[in-house]
Parts: structure tokens; sequence; C-alpha cells
């Protein structure tokens, strides 16, 4: 799964890719016979147990003016599919640096889906039970009756940010839903807060691009881990589902700022907690290890909110 926001040489950096980089992006993609699959697609093969090993998902956040004049035009020639999430406010209002639904309704079909991003872009931390169902189910009714279609249940969080207790929300309302934090989506993936990995910045270079899309899924048992931490720094639990040999303990490399204490339990579980206290309001534990395919690595990641 990828991340894009804005497709542009005069965006904020952060948030913004070139479009001759995305271009560079779809290019080794085809050349590399990936298969990019459509959003629902890849969620019902998932459930199914039937992913292509080489597959992708496009997506793009917000849904800027950029992506209809920069982004479809290469979609359309590489016959890629992108799946866009919308925050329905901006749309009624008709800002001008977002897509209008006229637009959309123009691009929507095989090569552009539109998807719930709630109405406003707010925190949803900041919002009670109350306000957040009334931010998924009110941008949900626009974007079915603006697009003229009922839409598969599908949610992008604004900032990327939850708890626990909203994760079960949207459950019991029957959304699959995103994060914006790296990793590799799996059977094991929480379907409430699957990952993406940000394309933006140097995060969007070919050397960091290819590595990310080949990828492989960290064999651990499944976790419903809170992403607001009390304890700082926090401690991450993996537990693989096969014990790790001592050649493939000693390459697990884990990342997050000043480096990390990694505590073995036995040759199948390992504690990992950051040697620093976490000072910024988002922050991530990335972890790596080599797969047995030549330049494939298995990826996990876990974004903590400091609240």
């Amino acid at each position: 799964m990828l991340q894009y926001h804005h497709f542009s040489d005069t965006t904020p950096k952060s948030t913004s890719i070139s479009p001759a980089l995305f271009e560079q992006h779809l290019h080794y993609l085809k050349e590399n016979n990936f298969k990019v699959l459509k959003l629902a697609t890849m969620l019902k093969r998932l459930n199914e147990g039937n992913l292509p090993d080489k597959c992708v998902v496009l997506t793009a956040d917000d849904g800027y003016q950029s992506i209809a004049k920069n982004a479809y035009p290469l979609l359309r020639k590489y016959q890629m599919p992108m799946s866009v999430f919308i925050a329905s406010k901006p749309a009624d209002k008709k800002y001008p640096v977002m897509m209008s639904w006229e637009k959309m309704r123009d691009i929507q079909g095989d090569i552009v889906q539109f998807y719930n991003h709630g109405i406003d872009h707010s925190y949803f931390l900041k919002l009670d039970k109350a306000q957040i169902q009334a931010q998924i189910n009110q941008a949900q009714n626009r974007l079915n009756k603006e697009l003229n279609q009922e839409r598969e249940k599908i949610l992008a969080y604004p900032y990327g940010e939850v708890s626990l207790p909203i994760l079960q929300q949207v459950k019991k309302l029957g959304y699959t839903a995103f994060g914006q934090y790296s990793g590799v989506v799996s059977k094991s993936s929480n379907q409430q807060y699957l990952p993406r990995f940000p394309m933006a910045a140097h995060y969007a270079k070919m050397p960091s691009f290819k590595t990310k899309v080949n990828t492989l899924p960290m064999p651990i048992k499944a976790q419903n881990i809170n992403p607001i931490f009390e304890k700082n720094p926090p401690t991450l639990t993996l537990e693989f589902t096969q014990p790790l040999n001592k050649h493939q303990k000693a390459n697990l490399q884990c990342f997050a700022n000043g480096g990390v204490n990694m505590i073995w339990q036995g040759n199948q579980k390992v504690e990992i907690t950051a040697k620093k206290k976490l000072s910024q309001r988002r922050s991530k534990y990335n972890c790596t290890l080599p797969s047995e395919q030549k330049g494939r690595y298995h990826w996990h990641s876990v974004q903590w909110i400091k609240r």
C-alpha cells in the first residue's frame, strides 16, 4: 500500500511527489511485473488469502486538484488504478485547491475510485464517539450521493491518528480503515488500522520506493496494540509465528529515534523499547528482517501517539 497526497513540483515537499518521479514509480511497477490492484480488490483477496506475491495498491489522501491534473493522465497511460480518500466538506465548499464533485464524477471509474476521509479532516482523537460516527456516516452519505453509487465501507483516518476505542468503534460500523504509517498489509494486520507507505519527499525517491514495494510482511502473530501509549517510552512485543534461528535473530533490526533496546524471550518473542522517551506527537518503531528472497525484507511498523 502506497500513500500519496500532492502530485506537483510546487506544493509542500513534505507531502508531494513530482509528476516525473511518479511516472518513474509507475514505470518501475510495469517493467517489474507488479500487479497494481484496486483497493477493494486487494481487500477481497486479502480476506480470501490469495494475494499475489508482487502486488501494490496506490492511494492518495484529500483529493487535491493535482490528482486530476497530473496523476490521472499517468494512471490512464499505464492503466493502473488509484483509490482517493476524500473529505466531503472541501468539495461541498468548492475549495479551489481540491477536486470538485463534478471533477470526481468525470474521472471515477476503473482508474480512480473514491473513499471516505471524514467530513472536514478533523482529528478523531479530539472528537467524542457521536462526533466520530457523524464524521464517518455523513461523509459516506455525501460520497454516495454526489458520485451516484454506493461504495464499500473503506475509511482513511485524518492524520492517521486513532486510539483503541476508535478502532473498536470503526469495526462496529463495518469499516475497513487505514492509517498513515509504514508497513505491509497482511492477513495478520488489524483491518481497522492498515498501514501504508508514505510517498513524499525523500521517501518517494526511487531507491526507497523500490525497497518498499518489494517488502514482505513480518512473520508475526496478530496484534491489537493501542497507539496511545501510557508508559514512555512504550514497549513493543513481537511474537513470531515460528522460532527464529541465530542468524535471523542477529539480523532483526529495529529503529526508533535515538535507537532501541531489544530483549529476547527465547527464540520466538522479542521486546523492543526506545532508548529515549518519545517527544513528538507521532513516533514510530520500524523493524526489518532480511527474507530468503534476495533484496527483499520483511517489514513491520507501529505508530505511537503522544497525547
